[in-house]
């Protein structure tokens, strides 16, 4: 509980990128070049400094990279999406490939707390397919995509909308507050289902399909 306004609500600061690229000035004494994503999405010139800190950008824009930094890791691998692994997955494999192959020097240095996380040993290891085979499992078991076809169905007529979806056979309604979650076998299937419901007359409907948030 907070002394100050006696509040027992939690929240987790983490520093934006431009206070982070201020301490580690700080801290290494040497000038570092925060990278986003904008509509200027040229490559960076690697010449600039020395050090670069930023979002995913930062893995397309620069082109020579001796060390690679994580900061924070279980963020990316606890993400509320079912695609994190996948993703997490994704960002340390562009690291790897920026670095090069190990007996060229380059380090991939990752903080987390979930050193035993598919993921995390796949990368050490240097075998994606520690990851992928874990991921496979995991969505077969809960019948989430490739094994499955999913949407969102929200709005003002959506309750009515999947109330008729659920009719349909091989079709699945999960009410989630004011949204719903639409499942059906495969992509076809889904797409035939939605296609032939009526739409709610004078009510606003929307339909997000494989969404990646669920």
């Amino acid at each position: 509980m907070c002394a100050s306004c006696g509040s027992g609500v939690l929240a987790r600061l983490r520093p934006g990128v431009s206070r982070l690229r201020d301490e580690l000035e700080a801290a290494a004494q040497r000038d570092v070049v925060s990278v986003v994503a904008n509509k200027d999405s040229d490559v960076v010139d690697d010449s600039a400094a020395d050090v670069f800190v930023g979002t995913e950008a930062v893995l397309h824009r620069v082109r020579r990279i001796d060390v690679v930094a994580f900061l924070d890791f279980d963020s990316e691998l606890l993400a509320p999406r079912y695609r994190a692994a996948e993703q997490a997955m994704a960002l340390l494999s562009r690291a790897a490939r920026l670095l090069g192959k190990r007996r060229g020097g380059g380090r991939l240095l990752v903080q987390t707390t979930m050193s035993d996380h598919e993921v995390v040993r796949a990368a050490v290891a240097g075998s994606p397919a520690i990851a992928s085979d874990a991921e496979v499992a995991r969505r077969m078991a809960l019948s989430l995509p490739p094994f499955s076809a999913l949407a969102i169905v929200d709005g003002d007529g959506a309750e009515r909308f999947a109330d008729d979806l659920r009719s349909r056979s091989g079709i699945s309604v999960v009410a989630h507050r004011d949204r719903w979650l639409v499942r059906a076998a495969d992509s076809t299937s889904l797409a035939n289902a939605i296609a032939d419901t009526e739409r709610p007359a004078n009510a606003k409907l929307r339909i997000e399909v494989d969404p990646p948030r669920l």
